[in-house]
């Protein structure tokens, strides 16, 4: 299984193919066009490789489009990078807050400890630690939160595209149903807005986590 992850990618297939599988399914029980392409195949074979391969491309497409939002809008890992040093909500143990303050410091070489960190020394922190476990070889559990943290992301914007399609085939004919369709598409996508958030701030968590005890074990 690991060496199988390895080839294809943990980001590509939790990211990238697996949002776009899920999107693909959740159309399916909405009776949306876009399985059509399934349903005019007989060869089951056939259907399965172009549901593969659908749910590949429909990926890719989310994970652009979310990409991009990301960056311009809902900005989770900035947030997440440049305020972890001074937000309490993104580090609430205290404790561990001092720490990760005292490894800043030393990276930093600032002997205030009642310093206060500006953004751009929260996301410089933020890179040498990353790095320091990428040249390590530790970022296993990384990025399997950076690829659990992608598909969240994709799936902020395929329940309301789910949504969208769904009104667009079904004005005409909207009834109760309809209603809950809905509110269970509202739903999903908050749900996975706080995913998003949550693994975003865990994944600096970790990283910070795994930086110190590492330099732990090398002093």
């Amino acid at each position: 299984m690991d060496s199988a992850f390895d080839k294809v990618g943990l980001y590509d297939f939790f990211g990238v193919f697996l949002s776009g599988m899920l999107v693909l399914v959740v159309c399916w029980c909405l009776d949306l066009p876009l399985v059509n392409l399934i349903e005019k195949r007989d060869n089951d074979i056939v259907n399965v490789i172009l549901f593969i391969l659908e749910g590949y491309f429909l990926g890719l497409i989310l994970q652009e489009i979310s990409s991009f939002f990301d960056k311009k809008g809902f900005k989770f890992r900035e947030k997440a990078r440049s305020k972890f040093l001074t937000n309490n909500k993104i580090v609430d143990n205290e404790l561990e807050l001092k720490s990760f303050r005292e490894i800043a410091n030393k990276i930093l070489d600032i002997q205030d400890s009642n310093h206060s960190y500006s953004e751009v020394e929260n996301e410089y922190v933020y890179y040498q630690c990353k790095t320091f476990l990428e040249t390590n070889g530790k970022n296993d559990k990384v990025n399997r939160i950076n690829s659990l943290y992608g598909m969240s992301r994709s799936l902020i914007i395929g329940m309301p595209l789910c949504l969208i399609l769904y009104f667009k085939y079904n004005i005409n004919s909207l009834s109760i149903q309809s209603f809950k369709v809905v509110i269970i598409m509202v739903f999903l996508t908050i749900v996975f807005c706080e995913r998003t958030k949550r693994f975003s701030e865990y994944k600096v968590r970790v990283i910070l986590r795994y930086y110190k005890i590492l330099n732990e074990k090398n002093t």
